[in-house]
């Protein structure tokens, strides 16, 4: 997977904006490139990065000859030309879906980290409410509008985005599922694409997770710190370097659960996982999985980092007389206790 970008890393070239409306009968389609400010340019800054370093993008690879892989070389010659087409492809598989939301298509060219890219983001739209004012004899009149085409903000998250690095065709896909013929498909790698798909380093790491939880749960039982402890071997392993290799799990498991480790290994090696290097792993997943849970029947929840959970000097479980649980938690700096009822 590709190291993290930031803002910084991000030069746009060109970029043009087409509705894809299934509102029309036709994607309305612009014949001329858009010219950013530094506001917009920024907004469009921020998605790109935003999704480039998504949990969920997936590294793939052109399986075919198709439209994208024959013109990608040229993009930046047959720019709108090329947008415009891949905006009717778009639309066209939007048509026939049904179930695919309307948005803009975000065609560009960019340097990206020292390399150039051709970038598609495709923008759905939301629905949210706008003021509307009409002066109306000599008074004001100001009402709540509807508005169904309003983009996502800066900081949200997007749905579908591809990238296509121009010099090496490296591919990278962030996608959704939509039903397509009664049946739940990627359409933008399937069908806009044409590219084999490798799984997110996240969908990798939760596959790898879900066999070790299975495994301990069935040589130690369901114990409370279950899912910490597996959690932890898991964390120990991406503390130093955000990336993670099958072979190091495996030995972090063995030196845990050696009772397990056989059936782990087992289990794991059949799993559709990277094993040949290492994978970056972001540092929003790092920070997620580094933390668990913990949910109380009266609505408290906690979250303790999964490090503590073998240190009896910060917390502990006690079973109670009546079979629940308690969790009892130490040294407590009440120096940094968050009074919010103080004004």
């Amino acid at each position: 997977m590709p190291e993290l970008i930031s803002i910084d890393s991000v030069k746009i070239e060109k970029v043009i904006i087409h509705f894809l409306d299934l509102e029309a009968t036709e994607p309305v389609l612009s014949n001329y490139p858009t010219a950013l400010d530094d506001d917009s340019e920024e907004y469009l800054k921020a998605h790109i990065v935003k999704a480039f370093n998504s949990d969920d993008i997936k590294k793939c690879a052109f399986e075919r000859d198709g439209f994208v892989s024959s013109h990608v070389a040229d993009v930046r010659h047959e720019f709108i030309d090329f947008s415009q087409e891949l905006a009717r492809r778009f639309f066209g598989v939007m048509q026939d879906a049904g179930s695919i939301p309307s948005g803009d298509l975000i065609v560009l060219t960019a340097e990206i980290a020292g390399a150039d890219y051709l970038a598609v983001m495709k923008l759905n739209y939301k629905t949210s409410y706008v003021h509307e004012f009409r002066a109306i004899a000599h008074t004001n009149a100001i009402n709540f509008v509807k508005h169904q085409g309003i983009l996502p903000g800066k900081n949200a998250k997007l749905d579908e985005a591809f990238f296509v690095n121009i010099d090496t065709r490296d591919v990278l896909v962030l996608e959704k599922k939509y039903e397509i013929g009664g049946v739940k498909d990627f359409y933008i790698s399937s069908v806009i694409l044409g590219v084999t798909d490798t799984l997110s380093v996240k969908t990798q790491l939760d596959m790898v997770r879900k066999v070790a939880e299975r495994v301990y749960k069935e040589h130690y039982g369901e114990t409370v710190d279950m899912k910490p402890r597996v959690a932890g071997l898991m964390c120990r392993e991406l503390a130093n370097q955000n990336s993670f290799k099958m072979e190091n799990i495996f030995e972090n498991f063995t030196e845990q659960f050696p009772e397990a480790a056989p059936d782990f290994r087992e289990i794991a090696d059949r799993l559709p996982v990277e094993t040949d290097a290492p994978l970056p792993v972001p540092p929003t997943l790092v920070k997620r999985i580094s933390r668990q849970k913990v949910n109380s029947k009266h609505g408290i929840e906690i979250k303790i980092p999964v490090k503590v959970y073998d240190n009896p000097k910060a917390m502990e479980y006690r079973r109670e007389a009546d079979g629940t649980l308690t969790l009892i938690i130490k040294d407590i700096d009440e120096g940094k206790a968050d009074n919010t009822d103080e004004q």
